[in-house]
């Protein structure tokens, strides 16, 4: 009997996930994903030979929750356990969450045409790959490299399915046409009086419309419930910061601020494919889970301020809304308790927005900070970029030794002993004294650092600022912790702009 190693795919998770206009989609989107993804594993559980890579599975229960990806051994046929694995995860889709929500919208506004429609568009949208190997117990990590190199050439080859989305499309999603629906009756008959769930403006498809009343046809367990009820709006979230402005007068908008984190394991396809074998690679799943079930969820509770919200955690990636405050010190909580319970470095893009950006352009620019990070920076990194109102943009990024220095230079900043221009003082000094001009460099800081100092400051502060400027002639011209003093630049800008508490 041959054992074989199976690696399996659901999404689309970027789409699904991101397709959110508030911070409950965001969420649920998740979450579903997460919940179907444990169907498939749980199925894989029940047939013959099974071990599980990746995630673990002890007493009909899932550790740690799924990511979108799960990995076993087994030794039935191939095709049977993926037809399996695909038949759990599609029953598990229409029993928890499109059959409960399609009944009660037939409950609040009766039958009609909209019936067709949701059907069709709950079927048919989940994307499913996989791969397997034989498996060479003498040789895990070639087993693992092989299946994975399957996988992805099987998702190069995967299917495009065209539909023909007439009439009006879903506000949220953009693909799937909006139900014709008596939106009005709805809101009325679930009890939205305020219009929190369905806005007046919205017109959802199918997708859309599953993750908004997923809650209200009880799709989620009550432990869940509890935090999809308690998590924030973003203006909430916005708001737990200093200095949000306050509405000033009528047609005056609140513009607070907030910070979407999204952080990822560095290079995990060579760890995992460097594993030595069974037992090794279940440890490191376990290690994985720990982080994903207690460690990151505690490190944000701690360190992400009273409305900070984890909306997910699978293993090494990690998507949280935090308050401005704090998002700094609870990123680099969060990589640093992953590095201890994996051995592996983190990379992180943070991107600070209005609170009325829209949710997905926020999720788009923190992923592409993220990118950014381990592509421009090197791994084990982290970019930050603020979003302004305006359209302008600035990104700041370096490794993680640079944020203990923004927070304390934010403190600098905080006291007035500083001067706001200092950031684009230091914007020059690349572009006059670049290259081998090191010690120019230094002295055009020094004196820089000097002219911004603030009038009648006490002999500690003028000590605590030149500790400030050595440590930052440090991390740039030593330690290269901050390639360019263009990115220093934009790393003293980004700590005034948190010292004056998001006001632009």
């Amino acid at each position: 009997m041959t054992t074989r190693l199976f690696l399996f795919q659901i999404g689309p998770v970027q789409a699904f996930i991101a397709q959110a206009r508030r911070t409950q989609d965001l969420f649920l989107g998740s979450h579903i994903l997460s919940k179907l993804a444990s169907a498939g594993m749980l199925a894989a559980s029940r047939s013959t030979g099974f071990e599980p890579l990746f995630p673990l599975v002890q007493n009909d229960q899932v550790l740690g929750g799924a990511p979108h990806r799960f990995s076993f051994l087994s030794a039935d046929d191939p095709h049977e356990i993926a037809a399996t694995v695909r038949q759990a995860i599609e029953t598990r889709w229409l029993d928890s969450f499109a059959t409960p929500v399609y009944e009660l919208v037939q409950r609040a506004v009766g039958g009609g045409d909209w019936q067709e429609v949701f059907k069709r568009q709950a079927t048919g949208w989940l994307e499913f790959y996989w791969a397997a190997v034989d498996y060479d117990a003498g040789n895990h990590g070639a087993s693992f490299r092989r299946v994975s190199t399957a996988l992805a050439q099987r998702k190069y080859a995967r299917t495009y399915h065209v539909v023909e989305e007439a009439g009006i499309k879903c506000t949220l999603t953009g693909t799937q046409a909006a139900l014709d629906l008596n939106w009005d009756r709805l809101r009325k008959e679930i009890g939205d009086k305020e219009g929190k769930v369905l806005r007046d403006n919205e017109r959802l498809g199918t997708l859309a419309l599953i993750k908004r009343l997923a809650a209200i046809a009880h799709s989620i367990t009550d432990n869940d419930l509890a935090d999809f009820e308690g998590f924030p709006s973003t203006n909430e979230i916005a708001a737990d910061q200093w200095g949000v402005r306050d509405s000033g007068g009528i047609g005056k908008e609140v513009t607070g601020y907030l910070a979407v984190l999204h952080m990822d394991g560095d290079q995990m396809g060579q760890r995992l494919s460097g594993l030595r074998d069974l037992k090794d690679h279940q440890k490191f799943s376990r290690d994985l889970a720990a982080y994903a079930a207690e460690g990151a969820p505690i490190t944000v509770e701690h360190f992400g301020g009273e409305l900070g919200r984890l909306v997910y955690s699978g293993g090494d990636d990690v998507l949280a809304l935090l308050p401005l405050k704090h998002v700094l010190r609870c990123a680099d909580e969060l990589r640093q308790l992953f590095s201890r319970m994996t051995e592996c470095t983190a990379s992180a893009g943070i991107a600070i927005t209005p609170a009325n950006l829209p949710l997905d352009r926020a999720l788009e620019l923190a992923r592409e900070a993220e990118e950014q990070a381990k592509e421009q920076y090197g791994r084990n990194a982290v970019v930050v970029v603020e979003a302004h109102g305006s359209g302008q943009m600035r990104p700041a990024g370096g490794k993680w030794d640079i944020i203990p220095f923004v927070n304390r230079l934010q403190e600098l900043f905080e006291r007035g002993t500083l001067s706001a221009k200092l950031g684009y003082d230091l914007q020059m000094v690349d572009y006059y004294l670049f290259g081998d001009l090191r010690d120019a460099r230094i002295a055009e800081v020094k004196r820089l650092v000097g002219r911004r100092t603030a009038e009648g400051v006490t002999a500690d502060q003028k000590q605590a600022i030149e500790a400030m400027t050595g440590e930052m002639i440090e991390l740039v011209e030593n330690k290269r912790a901050v390639p360019t003093w263009s990115d220093m630049a934009n790393w003293v800008i980004l700590a005034r702009f948190l010292a004056q508490g998001s006001r632009s």
